[in-house]
């Protein structure tokens, strides 16, 4: 194949892949226009702005339903956690600190003996040189 042939095969080939850039270019530009034109449009902008206060209201009523339960169930939790600590303060002798005066004397008990188990025994002596 000599120069000037594949010198004309390349001229040809950029001429038709810009005549196709150029028609692609002109296509993309009449569809962005169409679509310009659809958002622009006076009608669609106010279906688009109503379906949105419908969405804002929709949001703002779920909100303070969400709130008042909260409200409920914290209203709920204290009322019981009232009733527990009356409950509590109402039997003495039953609640934590009876059951915590009522194992003292066995603890008292136990390091009594332990005391005396050491007592009994001689110290061990641990390593170190024998004396003379």
């Amino acid at each position: 194949m000599s120069d000037e042939s594949w010198e004309e095969q390349f001229r040809q080939f950029l001429r038709k892949t810009g005549e196709d850039f150029r028609r692609t270019g002109e296509d993309i530009k009449a569809e962005a226009q169409k679509l310009l034109d659809a958002a622009m449009d006076p009608e669609r902008q106010q279906r688009v702005r109503n379906r949105l206060n419908e969405l804002s209201l929709w949001a703002r009523k779920t909100a303070q339903g969400v709130a008042g339960a909260v409200e409920d169930a914290t209203s709920k939790a204290q009322t019981a956690f009232q009733r527990a600590t009356d409950k509590v303060a109402e039997a003495p002798g039953e609640g934590p600190a009876a059951a915590s005066a009522a194992h003292k004397p066995a603890a008292t008990a136990k390091k009594a003996r332990r005391a005396k188990s050491k007592a009994a025994k001689p110290r061990r002596k641990i390593g170190g040189k024998r004396k003379r």
